[in-house]
């Protein structure tokens, strides 16, 4: 009987923290977030606390992403909307109006002191083979596109994630507004983003000191998205083979660069997972350059809060090792 009533006892002591424990899971914010970079960083600003959705897999591209069901409803249920802008996703600002129109919007492009860079026009970013035409060839180019990106996208490179000061930036923002939204927890978004800033200027010191000895040479990239990643750590890609939005380079881009490659000494090409590598074959195959491979978004890597320390290592190791094979 005493073994009995002990078990009772102590059923009756646990029930109430397990039903506390469920109510404090239950009220973390509904969070939503655009692209696997940004669901990074929420979910380090939100360890312990709760676990933010994903709104666009991290296979597929989202310019143009048109939602799943799912998708849909998790928009419309959400608390927050956490995403990059009308450059990276000009689709989602107007579903603000009518699916999630119950949530909180955090614009990661709009906040105060975010480093935003221009596009990059034309195929050659680094002219030095000293060939005036480059300019002009550049800006035929993009009329042979048949498109502009700045009419279409905006005005800003939406690959700002790629820039770990911006990162800094936005892990203080997100923490801000998840403590408006959940009071309760506003010291603990603070000081998880606290740890996540540290980690992330130490990882930003090695990739730093990892890339010192090849600023300077020079690689071409598939599409153009490592601006902010080359302005930050000092490196500089001499062109791309895609535009922003990873868009069919024309005939005209793919001459100028290979009049680059028979003018330069450039051997490193690098292709991404997303994309068949077909396309550099092809142009490029007289010249046999080495491929390697980065990936802006980390398709690949596990989702959560270790993602995007992971994301910018692998891109480092992805450039180091093609430039130096």
């Amino acid at each position: 009987m005493q073994i009995k009533y002990f078990r009772k006892s102590l059923l009756a002591l646990a029930l109430p923290i397990i039903l506390w424990s469920g109510s404090l899971k239950a009220d973390a914010p509904r969070v939503v977030s655009d692209i696997a970079p940004i669901h990074s960083l929420v979910s380090m600003v939100m360890d312990g606390l709760g676990e933010a959705q994903l709104l666009i897999p991290q296979n597929a591209s989202p310019h143009d992403y048109a939602m799943r069901p799912s998708e849909a409803k998790a928009l419309q249920e959400a608390d927050l909307v956490i995403y990059l802008g009308h450059d990276m996703t000009p689709w989602l600002e107007p579903l603000f109006e009518t699916v999630a129109a119950s949530a909180d919007a955090l614009d990661l492009s709009e906040v105060e002191g975010v480093l935003k860079l221009p596009y990059r026009d034309g195929p050659i970013f680094d002219d030095h083979t000293g060939h005036d035409e480059h300019e002009e060839e550049a800006h035929a180019d993009h009329e042979e596109e048949g498109h502009d990106d700045h009419h279409h996208h905006g005005d800003s490179d939406p690959h700002m994630w790629l820039d770990p000061d911006n990162a800094v930036i936005w892990l203080n923002a997100i923490a801000s507004r998840l403590g408006r939204i959940d009071s309760t927890n506003a010291d603990r978004y603070i000081a998880n983003a606290k740890s996540a800033i540290q980690q992330i200027k130490h990882t930003a010191h090695k990739i730093e000191d990892q890339l010192a000895s090849i600023q300077g040479n020079r690689f071409l990239v598939y599409h153009d998205a490592y601006q902010y990643f080359e302005n930050h750590f000092g490196i500089t890609a001499a062109g791309s083979i895609s535009q922003t939005d990873a868009s069919k380079p024309s005939p005209k881009r793919l001459r100028q660069l290979k009049n680059l490659f028979e003018d330069s000494q450039i051997d490193c090409v690098l292709s991404e997972p997303q994309f068949s590598s077909k396309l550099i074959d092809s142009v490029f195959a007289g010249y046999k350059p080495y491929i390697g491979s980065v990936d802006p978004v980390g398709i690949d890597l596990k989702l959560g809060s270790t993602l995007y320390l992971k994301l910018l290592e692998n891109i480092a190791v992805g450039i180091a090792q093609c430039v130096n094979h």
